[in-house]
């Protein structure tokens, strides 16, 4: 396991509950966290850190790109289907609650996780649909051996989107497959091709790449709006990942700590809150609203972020966790056991 990766994973579902929590104190309140602009940085980090996490699971391994593609659905479908299918329920009861910032809501798009102008039943899916894009692209490249079938997709990615720079198309799926965004899979590839059997057991070269990461992340919430986003986010996300993967050696050292360990275990849970804590910000936004607590936006926030982390990590608990060793069970059981139990179903 790496250390570092968990924390980072951690750090990028709280700066999104964050941003998502902030939205919730505006439209509740009187916006304290206004000012507050760079909680999206945590989806480009999410990114970086698939792109590297995509080329260590299958190094020193021979795998075929169906099989690959199998395990990515596995891994990250069953839970959103689950929680896509409780948002669908949600709004055919009380459509206001679903996408309540406005925009039309396709629910096909939802599932099939299609590229659209429309918001999907947990909008958050939006990132889902650009990493399996990157899976696809990823798995085309697996009967190479390395470094080509690391480096041949992270140039497949760079040309997409340099093309998408030169094109700027406006059709929605177009747009996509040429995203900006692919650049930052590319930059979790470099990462790993550069680091990956290099020595960068440095203190001080980590902590001066978090350091520099952070103020220009400061500076760019000051100036949000001048620079591209994988300029402005994806950049200093790629030097507080290659910053936090210097400091492995430290993680590694101080991992029983107590607050690590629940750093750790954030980590761990960090998908389902990135999925379920949209729901519990409508849920705890109404109940703590009720309270009178809407007005005090800091408590507010902070108690919205709170009791999301702490939902997200039930969910991870309750749902995915029991989901996925389910699952597993039934990957590996012989076929007259799989027959056995959908003929219970």
């Amino acid at each position: 396991m790496i250390y570092s990766v968990q924390y980072m994973r951690a750090i990028a579902a709280f700066l999104v509950v964050v941003h998502h929590a902030a939205l919730k104190g505006k439209q509740y309140g009187d916006a304290p966290l206004s000012w507050f602009h760079i909680g999206g940085v945590g989806v480009d980090l999410f990114f970086i850190i698939s792109g590297y996490i995509m080329c260590h699971t299958v190094a020193q391994k021979r795998i075929s790109p169906i099989s690959f593609i199998q395990a990515r659905i596995r891994r990250i479908i069953p839970i959103y289907w689950l929680l896509t299918s409780f948002a669908l329920v949600i709004y055919f009861i009380m459509p206001d609650k679903v996408n309540s910032s406005g925009g039309s809501t396709n629910i096909l798009a939802s599932y099939l996780l299609f590229p659209t102008e429309d918001k999907y039943l947990i909008n958050n899916g939006w990132t889902l649909s650009f990493e399996f894009f990157f899976y696809f692209i990823f798995c085309t490249c697996l009967s190479l051996v390395p470094p080509k079938r690391y480096l041949f997709p992270a140039l497949i990615l760079v040309a997409l989107a340099g093309l998408g720079l030169i094109s700027a198309s406006k059709n929605e799926v177009l747009a996509f497959i040429t995203s900006p965004f692919l650049l930052e899979f590319a930059f979790g590839i470099f990462a790993y091709l550069s680091l990956a059997n290099a020595s960068i057991k440095h203190r001080a070269l980590g902590v001066s790449l978090i350091f520099f990461a952070c103020t220009m992340i400061i500076l760019v919430n000051q100036n949000h709006d001048y620079l591209p986003r994988v300029a402005a986010y994806g950049l200093p996300a790629l030097l507080f990942f290659v910053g936090m993967l210097s400091l492995e050696p430290v993680f590694q050292k101080h991992r029983e700590q107590s607050a690590w360990k629940i750093l750790k275990a954030c980590g761990d849970s960090s998908y389902s809150l990135y999925l379920f804590h949209p729901f519990a910000l409508v849920i705890c936004s109404i109940i703590l609203s009720k309270f009178g607590l809407a007005e005090h936006g800091y408590v507010f926030i902070a108690a919205l972020t709170g009791l999301s982390v702490v939902s997200g990590h039930l969910c991870y608990v309750l749902l995915e966790q029991p989901m996925a060793k389910a699952i597993k069970a039934m990957h590996h059981a012989p076929k007259t056991d799989r027959r056995a139990f959908f003929s219970k179903i």
